[in-house]
């Protein structure tokens, strides 16, 4: 999804500019978001990408090859890719290109994957004995589950998100913020949004995209009436199983910690939640960068955390 012409049309409304590169008739492709910096510089990223048909190493080998090349050719500080893959299925493809580990953009670098491809009733069987129970005892309690529409909904589950985030301690940004990029990902097909309702009131809510083959689970919130009341397991049962109605083969349930051994990072408490619906782990490469200018690197490297901040302290500003 973070490689489509939706997802260029959010970021070259916040800055950056888009550009869609070929390397064959098909695939491999890559979306490259550009950034430009002080003294005439820019960087490149490729949000979850290249994209390379499954299994073909030597396409993606030429698709991170090309990028490395553009990285050069266009002076960019560095050209950064995480393509979403595994290390034994992307690692010696990224070293061949002259690719390093980098620091990670996107929030999620494992997840749990679960195979659709049996029945209904098996999928319930796979549920931990407590997911099931909690699962059929949302609907006891009164939740129902609906599709969202309109701006209405969408401002439900903005209003339960950034309760959430108050509660778990991340940060959200502003309604308009996401009622434009939701609004667009709804709207270009790749999002869907449901509700858990108890008495017409929104208690939770889920996002899911559709990447291909595979649903993913990739926001969801709830308030304390909701979780009282088990809503966020009816929902996202729902989620799964209309995912298979719908043709996906693969749930991606989205973030889990990244070392499941550690038993202080903060995604234990959504993976305990999560991994009573099944599912393999499933851990990515990470992020990766190509450098062109050793010194400047560094340099940005050094001053990025104070870059980073100013962004932020101006698309606040400007939200």
């Amino acid at each position: 999804m973070l490689q489509s012409a939706a997802w260029a049309e959010i970021r070259e409304a916040q800055g950056w500019r888009a550009e869609f590169l070929r390397f064959g008739d098909a695939l491999p492709c890559a979306l490259v978001l550009w950034r430009p910096l002080p003294a005439g510089r820019a960087l490149a990223y490729v949000p979850r990408g290249p994209i390379a048909p499954p299994g073909d190493a030597a396409a993606l080998r030429t698709a991170l090859a090309g990028l490395a090349t553009l990285a050069r050719e266009r002076g960019a500080l560095f050209v950064k890719a995480d393509p979403e893959l595994t290390a034994e299925e992307a690692g010696g493809a990224l070293r061949a290109a002259g690719f390093r580990r980098a620091p990670d953009v996107q929030p999620v670098v494992a997840t749990l994957e679960l195979d659709l491809s049996a029945d209904e009733d098996a999928l319930l069987r796979g549920l931990d004995k407590d997911t099931r129970w909690s699962v059929r005892h949302a609907e006891k309690r009164g939740v129902g589950i609906r599709d969202a529409d309109g701006d209405t909904d969408l401002r439900a589950f903005y209003d339960l998100y950034a309760q959430t985030g108050a509660r778990a301690g991340f940060i959200t940004r502003t309604w308009e913020y996401y009622r434009a990029m939701w609004g667009t990902l709804v709207g270009a097909g790749h999002a869907r949004v449901r509700l858990g309702v108890r008495e017409g009131r929104a208690v939770a809510a889920a996002m899911t995209w559709r990447c291909g083959e595979r649903e993913v689970y990739q926001t969801a919130a709830t308030n304390a009436e909701g979780r009282s009341a088990y809503a966020a397991y009816a929902l996202l049962w729902r989620c799964i199983i209309e995912a298979k109605t719908s043709g996906a083969k693969r749930f991606d349930f989205g973030g889990i910690p990244a070392d499941l051994s550690r038993k202080d990072d903060p995604m234990q408490g959504p993976y305990h939640f999560k991994k009573g619906f099944g599912g393999a782990p499933r851990r990515f490469v990470g992020a990766h960068d190509a450098v062109a200018n050793e010194l400047a690197y560094r340099a940005y490297r050094l001053a990025e955390p104070v870059y980073t901040a100013a962004l932020r302290l101006r698309g606040r500003a400007a939200g």
